[in-house]
C-alpha cells in the first residue's frame, strides 16, 4: 500500500472515530443531564448556548492551523482539551460548572470537524470530488456507535456516559499519531488576509441563508431525544433514530458528492430547504416514536445534501491558503450560531407550547428560507447575465 493510500485509510478511520464520539454525546447527553435534575430550559441552554463558543473557537483555531501550516498537531491538542473539559460535564451537578465545562468542551471539539475536512481536502489534492467517499465514514461511524451505545448505556446506566466517550477519544488520538500533515499552500496567512473571507459578500450571504435552514435542524439535533422519550421511546430507539439519520448520509455522500459540482449551489439549497419543510411538517404530525425514529432516514436527503452544497461553496469561494479559516467560519455559523439560537429558543418554545407545535414552527421557518434562497438565486442569475452582456458589449 503506497503512502497516499495509507493516508486515505487513516483519514477514514479518523473520520469514523470523530463522528463516532459525537454519536455518544449528541443523542444521549440531554438524557444524561435530565437524570442529573436539570430542567428543559437548562438543558436547552447548555446544549444550545455552549456551542456558541464555536463562533470564536472555529475561526481562531482554523487561523492558527493556516498560519502554522499544521492540522495534525492542532487536532491532537484539541482532543486532549476535549477529554480534560469533559470531566466538568460528567462529574459535577452544578448548572454553572456543567455549563462552563461544556463551553470549554465545545471550544476544543467544534474546530475538529472543519480541520478534519481541511486535512481531507488537502490530502485528496486534485481528487477533491472524492471528499464524500471519505466523509461517509463519519456517517457510518455515527450510525455504528449510536446503534451500540443505546444497549450499552442500558446495561451500564446513562450515568456512566463518560466511559464510552473517553474510550472513543483515546482511540481518536491514537489514530491521529499515524496521520501525515499536508501543506497545500505556502502563502503566508495573517489577520489582514482573513479579511478576504469576510469581504466575500456572496459567501457571507450564502452563510446567512444556510443559518436559516440549520436553526431548525439544530433544534431537532438537541431536542428530538426529549421528544422521542415523551412519546415512549427507549434508549435503544433513541440510538436507532440517530443511527438511521447518520446511515442515511452514506449513499448521499457516495453518489451525489460529484454531481453537486454540476449544479448551482443556491438552487440546490432552495430544494434542500423545501425538503426540510416537508420533513418537519411530517414530524409535527406523527405520534409514534417508532415511525418517527425510522423517518430520521430523511436526514440524508436534507442535511447530507446540505453539507455537500456548503462544502462545495467553501471550496469554490475561499482561497486555498485560507481553506481552514473559511470552513471553520462555515461550521461556526451553521452549528455555533444555529445551535445557540436553536437550543435556547427551541427549549423555550418546547416548554411553552410542546414539541408538536415546535416542529410546526420549524417547518414554517424552512419554508420562509426556501423562498428567500430561491429569490437570491434568481437575483444572482440576473446579475451574472448583466455582467456577461456588459463584457460582451465592451469587447
Amino acid at each position: 500500500m503506497n503512502t497516499y493510500a495509507k493516508d486515505i485509510s487513516f483519514l477514514k478511520a479518523l473520520t469514523f472515530l470523530h463522528f463516532g464520539g459525537k454519536a455518544i454525546i449528541l443523542p444521549f447527553l440531554p438524557l444524561f443531564l435530565l437524570t442529573k435534575g436539570f430542567s428543559m430550559v437548562e438543558i436547552g441552554t447548555i446544549m444550545g448556548v455552549a456551542p456558541l463558543i464555536s463562533i470564536v473557537a472555529q475561526p481562531f483555531v482554523g487561523f492558527i492551523s493556516d498560519k502554522y501550516k499544521t492540522v495534525k498537531i492542532v487536532l491532537i491538542l484539541l482532543y486532549i482539551g476535549v477529554a480534560a473539559a469533559s470531566f466538568g460535564v460528567f462529574f459535577h451537578h452544578s448548572f454553572w460548572v456543567v455549563f462552563i465545562s461544556f463551553l470549554l468542551f465545545h471550544f476544543a471539539l467544534s474546530p475538529a470537524t472543519p480541520l478534519i475536512d481541511s486535512l481531507t481536502l488537502k490530502t485528496l489534492g486534485t481528487k477533491k470530488h472524492e471528499y464524500g467517499k471519505i466523509r461517509l465514514w463519519g456517517s457510518f461511524g455515527f450510525f455504528c456507535i449510536a446503534l451500540i451505545s443505546g444497549p450499552i448505556l442500558q446495561r451500564i446506566q446513562i450515568e456512566r456516559l463518560y466511559l464510552p466517550f473517553l474510550i472513543m477519544t483515546a482511540f481518536t488520538v491514537f489514530v491521529l499519531l499515524f496521520l501525515k500533515d499536508r501543506t497545500s499552500s505556502t502563502t503566508p496567512v495573517n489577520l489582514r488576509s482573513v479579511g478576504e473571507v469576510l469581504k466575500n459578500r456572496f459567501f457571507i450571504t450564502f452563510l446567512l441563508l444556510c443559518l436559516l435552514v440549520l436553526i431548525p435542524h439544530r433544534i431537532n439535533d438537541m431536542l428530538i431525544v426529549i421528544h422521542l422519550e415523551s412519546l415512549g421511546a427507549t434508549t435503544f430507539w433513541v440510538g436507532l433514530a440517530w443511527g438511521w439519520a447518520a446511515l442515511s448520509e452514506v449513499p448521499v455522500f457516495y453518489f451525489l458528492a460529484k454531481k453537486v459540482n454540476d449544479h448551482n449551489e443556491l438552487l440546490l439549497l432552495s430544494i434542500v430547504a423545501f425538503l426540510y419543510t416537508v420533513r418537519w411538517g411530517m414530524y409535527s404530525l406523527i405520534t409514534s416514536p417508532y415511525i418517527l425514529s425510522i423517518l430520521q432516514i430523511s436526514h440524508g436527503l436534507t442535511f447530507g445534501l446540505f453539507w455537500l452544497i456548503a462544502m462545495q461553496m467553501a471550496v469554490r469561494s475561499i482561497p486555498e491558503h485560507l481553506r481552514s479559516t473559511g470552513q471553520a467560519l462555515l461550521t461556526s455559523v451553521c452549528f455555533g450560531v444555529g445551535g445557540a439560537i436553536g437550543g435556547t429558543g427551541g427549549g423555550w418554545i418546547l416548554e411553552q407550547v410542546g414539541s408538536f407545535s415546535l416542529y410546526r414552527y420549524m417547518a414554517g421557518m424552512t419554508f420562509i428560507a426556501t423562498i428567500l434562497i430561491f429569490l437570491f438565486y434568481r437575483y444572482t442569475q440576473r446579475e451574472n447575465l448583466v455582467q456577461k452582456r456588459t463584457r460582451a458589449f465592451e469587447s
